[in-house]
């Protein structure tokens, strides 16, 4: 097959998911605004266009681009002549990809975009004409198909597909926590105010005042570490409790880093399935999640992890303690999150999902 994409060349999720289909040996052509950062592939012909404003691309400066630049992008499309065309993020590339009239036209929606982006009148009006242009859409939640649904009445045509965790890289990794006298607690999600890393630091006191040898590492995905934080840190004195780590690391570095945690923290305000939560799971770590709908579909508070209120520091440190204080309890946990991965979100059963789902839309079958 011969697939071209419009996504963000930059993000990490565009990459595994060119990669996944350049392995397999399809033509895939990718079409972004945004440079493409990885090593190159095999069978990924990567098109970057040239920005008509130096803006951060997602927000404003995104619809100047789109609308400006559709007809160059319906000249590079049909000169790369696609059996589909599949755009990831509705509000950004799936405008763009609505705009082309391009069938069949997947769309992928990332959580945000469909969670979040409609309550706006604009994006709401908007997000109808996209979902209703498209001939397929993949969710990686049942709570953003779900949501899709209140717009797009063909549940028929909305799949979920996970993003899934590579499992030759990514394997559970069992600790004897229940000889440990000292506990890591790790978080690796993005240092921005839906992440409510602020809530996460402010949990430490709590927990120090009973186990002082605990130890939080906190990993900004992105790179930079955020002075708001280390002030926050500063003024709580708890700095020295903290290891912040703010390199960029490549995909296969990531298990080593989950192996140094015993507890993992995702406490988001707004999420849909989150990567970062499967691989933390499949590595067999304890998860501490927020009470968010998406967090449900992985998390049972109890069976194999705890859920905790958005932004409530002081609950988020009980169930700290809870684990520490019973560490065959954390053992648990973290082995049944293993075998939930193994048979949930093994990526390459997903991808193959995916796979059959376009050779679907071109009529060739399974």
């Amino acid at each position: 097959m011969r697939i071209c994409f419009l996504a963000d060349a930059k993000a990490i999720h565009t990459y595994r998911w060119t990669q996944y289909f350049a392995d397999k040996g399809h033509e895939i052509h990718l079409i972004s605004f945004e440079e493409f950062p990885f090593p190159p592939l095999n069978n990924l012909t990567v098109h970057k266009l040239t920005p008509s404003t130096r803006k951060n691309v997602r927000y404003y400066s995104f619809f100047v681009n789109t609308f400006i630049n559709p007809l160059k992008v319906k000249k590079l499309i049909r000169t790369i002549n696609p059996d589909i065309l599949h755009a990831h993020y509705m509000t950004d590339y799936g405008l763009l990809g609505y705009l082309m009239h391009f069938h069949p036209f997947v769309l992928t929606l990332w959580g945000s975009d469909m969670l979040i982006a409609p309550k706006k009148i604009f994006h709401k009006i908007m997000a109808k004409f996209i979902l209703h242009s498209s001939n397929l859409i993949t969710c990686d939640s049942n709570i953003v198909r779900n949501e899709c649904l209140k717009y797009y009445n063909h549940p028929e045509n909305v799949e979920v597909i996970l993003w899934g965790v590579d499992l030759s890289i990514f394997r559970e990794k069992r600790n004897d926590r229940t000889k440990r006298s000292n506990i890591t607690i790790l978080s690796n999600r993005e240092f921005s105010p839906n992440y409510n890393i602020d809530s996460v630091i402010q949990s430490l006191p709590y927990v120090i005042e009973k186990y002082p040898d605990v130890r939080y590492i906190l990993k900004n995905f992105y790179g930079t570490k955020e002075s708001e934080l280390l002030q926050l840190a500063g003024s709580l004195n708890v700095t020295k409790y903290i290891e912040f780590i703010n390199k960029k690391m490549a995909y296969n570095e990531l298990p080593e880093l989950l192996y140094r945690g015993d507890i993992f923290i995702s406490v988001p305000s707004s999420d849909s399935s989150s990567i970062a939560l499967h691989e933390a799971m499949a590595c067999g770590l304890a998860a501490i999640v927020s009470d968010i709908p998406a967090n449900h579909e992985w998390i049972t508070d109890g069976w194999n992890g705890f859920i905790v209120p958005v932004r409530n520091p002081e609950k988020l440190a009980r169930s700290i303690i809870q684990l520490i204080e019973n560490p065959e309890l954390m053992q648990l946990f973290g082995e049944r999150n293993a075998q939930i991965i193994r048979d949930r979100a093994d990526r390459e059963k997903h991808m193959s999902n995916m796979e059959n789902l376009y050779k679907q839309l071109l009529g060739k079958g399974k």
